[in-house]
């Protein structure tokens, strides 16, 4: 089936199974396939982080749906109200993830699941690539140059996905529901320094500083994750942030083009885009 670049696909936390304790894991690979998808030239760029308060009004709800299984949402009307067609969702234990696909526009399909293998001793390689068979087994192939992007070896183990994954959760309750001062950064220098070879890790420290407007250590972060994984959409979008805010128009432009041409988009109208943003930012 041909997809349209307007559907939107969002991944959900990975929540834990019912005989499986609470860590970070679920949270960290949720956001490793968060990165994948971004690189999906089929579907558009839809990051859950956007809408964390949309999804989840209280924080509490929110925390409760990644720490309990038993917490589940009504896919058929989120998906309305929020008008996001696709959502990848499932559930976690010690060596893999449950994973399940729901399609908006036709909720009584029945989509197979996948078992993915939790595959750390080749950089997580082989869990992606599960990930791509699965979906092109249902009609939604990844183009290959995008699978090969989306491939880059991802060196973190048990420990730096519990780290990443705890600072995530973090994050996003932060960014969604606000916080007493600035956003505390030692969790996310601790995944950092747990996993030092982690795009994620290093990606996610990032984020962290920026949020607390300290775009000099956001942007060191951010490079860093870039030379682990070059085709860091995510990462490059931190960049062009980093750039509006702190008044740079042409490190701005530069990454709003970076990002668009790693994701084999138009170029010149994300260097636009980047343009009316630095603008609106700095009248």
């Amino acid at each position: 089936m041909a997809l349209s670049p307007t559907d939107q696909c969002i991944v959900l936390p990975f929540q834990p199974g019912t005989a499986q304790a609470f860590n970070g894991t679920g949270l960290a690979l949720h956001f490793l396939l968060g990165n994948v998808l971004v690189l999906h030239t089929g579907l558009k760029e839809m990051w859950f982080g956007w809408r964390v308060k949309k999804i989840f009004p209280e924080k509490a709800s929110f925390q409760h749906y990644c720490r309990h299984a038993a917490n589940q949402l009504d896919l058929i009307q989120v998906s309305r109200s929020q008008k996001v067609r696709f959502w990848l969702y499932g559930s976690y234990a010690d060596t893999s993830i449950k994973l399940h696909f729901f399609d908006g526009e036709t909720p009584e399909a029945d989509h197979p699941p996948a078992d993915l293998a939790i595959t750390l001793d080749d950089g997580l390689v082989g869990f992606r690539s599960q990930l791509i068979q699965w979906l092109d087994s249902l009609g939604r192939p990844m183009p290959e140059d995008q699978v090969t992007a989306s491939l880059w070896p991802e060196a973190i183990s048990r420990e730096g996905l519990d780290a990443v994954g705890r600072a995530l959760e973090l994050f996003y309750v932060y960014s969604a529901y606000g916080g007493d001062g600035p956003l505390a950064v030692s969790p996310f220098k601790k995944a950092a320094a747990t996993a030092p070879d982690s795009f994620m890790a290093q990606d996610l420290y990032g984020w962290a500083p920026y949020r607390n407007r300290n775009y000099k250590a956001a942007r060191g972060a951010f490079l860093t994750s870039l030379r682990i994984n070059p085709a860091g959409a995510g990462a490059m979008s931190g960049m062009m942030w980093c750039g509006v805010y702190d008044k740079d128009l042409e490190e701005a432009l530069f990454w709003s083009g970076r990002k668009a041409d790693v994701c084999r988009q138009d170029v010149q109208a994300a260097r636009e885009a980047g343009r009316r943003r630095y603008a609106k930012a700095n009248p």
